[in-house]
């Protein structure tokens, strides 16, 4: 009965497909048949690969034996599959030599398929395994892609590469140019803080504060914004009384978050309130009681009282 019913379904599904397949069933069984005969030697012994004729039909076929040549490393056998097959404008067939080009180093011209393709999936996996591997040419060109393909989405991750790369003033200009165009986008707030830490990492300080507090403006409640504002006061503007306040907001926003209770120790340690730095790290250990930087800071703390005459 299982097997009358898997079989069904099998029929069903040729029949499904034949009906987009612009030669009909035949066309359809012959390249399943073929597919299957490829998954079988592949399964007994992938060297019978180069045994295998493709056959006269649609590119299914050819693209599943040039994926299968891309896996193994062998991008010029995939190349020499694909490109005779180019011309039709199938998407799988564009697609997969993208991925061979991808590959071989011709990053460039691959993004320019996907950007056709629309393919913005692929093309933030290939922006991260560009940064991952250090090739900030191609990290950059991705995210160029990407932005050209949707500019709302994509300027922040544009930005932030070029920030990355020390391009302040073209991470600053695509940040500017969005809150214009977009005044009303769901991300402004967010680009008013990234240009904040473009400003601080290039070292124009006190246009990062005067930003940090344009966005706390906007939006209140951006604890992220907070917590930027207090190390800036903390390290940079050397202003702690200020950077505690900021780190006190921070905790006000989000009372369940542990990261605002170190901040606001470390401060109070970095100023010489032993008594408040020892209450917030306390504080701290009833949310994470194993937070290895609040425990060591105890200890150290209260050595030193104890050693204090």
């Amino acid at each position: 009965m299982k097997s009358k019913i898997a079989l069904l379904v099998l029929v069903i599904l040729i029949l499904a497909w034949s009906a987009f397949q612009p030669n009909g069933i035949l066309v359809t069984l012959q390249d399943s048949f073929w597919s299957v005969n490829l998954l079988n030697k592949l399964v007994s012994s992938s060297s019978q690969i180069d045994q295998i004729s493709l056959p006269e039909v649609p590119p299914h076929s050819e693209i599943l034996l040039a994926r299968q040549y891309l896996k193994d490393g062998q991008t010029q056998f995939a190349q020499e599959i694909l490109l005779p097959l180019l011309h039709e404008q199938d998407r799988a067939v564009q697609g997969t030599y993208a991925e061979v080009l991808f590959a071989t180093g011709q990053k460039i011209e691959a993004f320019g398929i996907w950007e056709k393709l629309n393919e913005t999936i692929v093309l933030e996996r290939a922006a991260d395994h560009s940064a991952q591997i250090g090739d900030s040419q191609a990290f950059i060109a991705a995210y160029q892609t990407l932005y050209r393909l949707d500019p709302e989405k994509y300027t922040s991750s544009l930005a932030l590469a070029f920030k990355s790369q020390d391009r302040f003033s073209e991470a600053e200009e695509f940040l500017l140019h969005a809150r214009v165009e977009y005044p009303r986008s769901e991300y402004a707030s967010d680009w008013l803080r990234y240009l904040a830490d473009v400003y601080v990492d290039d070292g124009n300080w006190q246009q990062a504060e005067h930003t940090y507090q344009k966005t706390i403006k906007e939006n209140p409640g951006d604890l992220k914004t907070w917590r930027n504002l207090g190390l800036l006061y903390s390290s940079q503007l050397n202003m702690p009384e200020k950077a505690i306040d900021s780190f006190k907001k921070m905790i006000s926003l989000a009372p369940g978050e542990s990261y605002g209770y170190l901040l606001l120790a470390q401060t109070y340690e970095k100023i010489g309130d032993t008594g408040n730095a020892l209450d917030t790290y306390q504080k701290l250990l009833l949310f994470s009681p194993d937070d290895s930087s609040a425990l060591q800071a105890l200890e150290r703390l209260t050595d030193t009282e104890n050693s204090t005459p």
